[in-house]
């Protein structure tokens, strides 16, 4: 793979004793330039609550997981106070597997990632959804910045057959959104697959389906290419996000090179209701620097999803 045409902006920082080549440059806005980075020099953080999840999405790597394995809460403060003395940190999302899996070990990690990193940190957390009316336990639910719910089709038998385990029903799922009084909480995932959201007019009754759920915001992903599904399924948002279609209003959009792309909009029915969209194809897994962090639960910081150990608690 051809990662750009010419040489991305990288640095080398000290992370718990090891000399890391970091991402030192901010994406083309536009298709402007490539701005050095500001001091510090900051990465977001994922952490992975555990390796276990419960569905069996055929594109996901955690399809078919079943040792549940989760981070060591203690461990994982030890990285994060060594993490917050060098201030390397701009955001964290907490993924898995399925974090919902243990929700008191979700609810304490939240707890402490706010008690050290403070409130201005932006938290996020994603989930396929099945544990979560659990939400309501953690203390600082409120604080959260996105709550990013996989929802992969708007027909309900269809999305169940992707995950192949019940999930929550559109009913359901309204009756959880309404429960919060701050409705942007949540954004839904769809992973776009050809036989399922893979065309413009599958995309238009997703949005007009999330628009009804009460959602200000959908994701269409792309994801790595793990497996021969995935292969064959996995697409690109511009083959479905297309600039004619007058329904679509783009805002702003995103260039790393070759290596990542990504797309804002607003999608208008044609009863005038309004939602956001974003559109985002990356492919980082040849990137010899990182471009982000990862805690995984193995209780190994990492150099992105699957990368180098940069030390385990």
């Amino acid at each position: 793979m051809r990662i750009c045409e010419e040489a991305p902006a990288v640095r080398e920082i000290e992370i718990f004793g090891k000399t890391i080549p970091v991402k030192d440059y901010i994406c083309s806005r536009d298709g402007g330039p490539y701005p050095r980075k500001p001091e510090p020099n900051r990465l977001q953080l994922s952490i992975c609550l555990t390796s276990f999840c419960s569905a069996s999405c055929p594109f996901c790597i955690a399809n078919n997981t079943r040792e549940k394995r989760f981070i060591d809460l203690r461990k994982l403060e030890m990285v994060l106070r060594g993490l917050k003395d060098i201030d390397i940190v701009r955001g964290i999302s907490i993924t898995g597997g399925e974090p919902f899996t243990d929700v008191t070990l979700l609810d304490e990690t939240i707890r402490l990632l706010f008690e050290i990193f403070g409130y201005g940190m932006e938290v996020t957390v994603s989930t396929n959804g099945t544990s979560l009316r659990d939400m309501h336990r953690l203390r600082d639910l409120s604080r959260l910045d996105v709550i990013h719910v996989s929802r992969h089709h708007y027909n309900d038998a269809l999305n169940r057959m992707i995950f192949s385990i019940r999930v929550p029903d559109a009913e359901e799922l309204r009756e959880i959104i309404a429960s919060v009084s701050y409705r942007d909480l949540f954004v839904f995932n769809c992973m776009l697959q050809r036989s399922y959201i893979g065309t413009p007019e599958e995309v238009r009754r997703y949005l007009d389906f999330a628009i009804r759920m009460g959602v200000p915001k959908v994701a269409f992903i792309y994801g790595a290419k793990i497996n021969a599904y995935a292969e064959r399924e996995l697409m690109d948002y511009e083959e479905v996000l297309r600039p004619e279609d007058e329904n679509l209003l783009f805002t702003r959009g995103y260039r790393d090179y070759g290596i990542c792309r990504c797309q804002d909009g607003v999608y208008i029915n044609p009863e005038g209701r309004i939602i956001s969209f974003y559109g985002r194809c990356a492919r980082t897994d040849k990137v010899p620097y990182a471009r982000g962090l990862v805690y995984d639960a193995e209780n190994c910081l990492r150099t992105g999803f699957g990368g180098d150990v940069i030390i385990q608690a």
